[in-house]
């Protein structure tokens, strides 16, 4: 992991998380919800198209079916065709995104001791190496995504996951992508926007059902990168009044949160657009 640098770039919003080697993860997580109101914009997430969208809480991904026949996958053969032989690895995926991305006022006004301990603590063992190493490194908004002062979420998030099975070199992989997003809210201005988070994960399996391994890659969307740079770290939503602003939340809606799902194909493509970031959708600092 590289020292925090003077600007954030594109590379600093998009990452891959590995148990081995240094890599970036973009996390989410606000301040206090606060409450629609005559004098608030519509929230943008308010009406969302169910086919592409699951719920609002990880324990509607929870329910969600994994996508692949084991039989078609010999590696899945000790295994079975019960999604419930890799419960263990699904909580334990879904507890992560909960603390990282999806518990507004959980990490609200710790200080960056507290933090840390707060996203070590629900964050699985084949990841601790990357956290520390990623957190030392001056890269704690990758982790811990508490809103800078003035934003604040609006709502629930609203979330479109897929669970598929797969495998690679005879070992049995879990792999689970997709999109959450957050309506945020500007409290001086009540300038509303949004902002997203595309995630593909895959774990290695063992034989009992367990992981032995995992990655994940994250990308962000609708951020200000320069104000972040400038919170040290607290995440400052692209919700200016100005035309790169606009386009930045313009274009999560349409390229985004029109097109939530995340494909198998691009799961297992390390080199995947679909999880490459995309500059349109972010205010970038160059």
């Amino acid at each position: 992991m590289t020292p925090r640098r003077p600007l954030v770039r594109r590379r600093d919003l998009a990452g891959l998380l590995a148990a081995s080697g240094t890599a970036a993860l973009a996390a989410g997580c606000g301040r206090s919800q606060v409450p629609t109101s005559d004098e608030v914009p519509r929230d943008p997430l308010a009406s969302l198209d169910e086919v592409r969208w699951d719920g609002r809480t990880l324990a509607d991904v929870l329910t969600l079916p994994i996508t692949g026949a084991a039989a078609d996958l010999e590696a899945w053969a000790d295994l079975g065709p019960d999604d419930g032989a890799v419960d263990p690895v699904r909580h334990a995926l879904t507890d992560f995104l909960a603390g990282a991305y999806l518990s507004p006022d959980a990490l609200q006004g710790l200080d960056d001791a507290a933090a840390r301990a707060q996203i070590t603590a629900a964050t699985p063992s084949y990841w601790q190496d990357v956290l520390r190493q990623a957190w030392d490194g001056g890269e704690r908004h990758l982790y811990a995504f508490t809103l800078a002062e003035s934003f604040a979420t609006i709502g629930r998030p609203a979330l479109a996951m897929d669970w598929f099975r797969g495998q690679r070199d005879g070992t049995a992989l879990l792999l689970l992508g997709g999109t959450l997003a957050w309506s945020v809210l500007d409290t001086d201005t009540h300038a509303v926007g949004v902002i997203a988070y595309r995630l593909g994960v895959v774990a290695d399996l063992r034989p009992d059902g367990l992981a032995s391994t995992a990655t994940i890659r994250v990308t962000i969307h609708g951020l200000d990168g320069c104000g972040l740079r400038e919170q040290g770290g607290l995440v400052v939503p692209a919700l200016g009044d100005d035309a790169e602003h606009r386009a930045a939340q313009q274009a999560t809606m349409d390229t985004v949160i029109a097109a939530p799902r995340i494909r198998r194909e691009d799961l297992l493509d390390p080199a995947s657009a679909a999880l490459s970031g995309d500059d349109a959708t972010n205010v970038i600092c160059t």
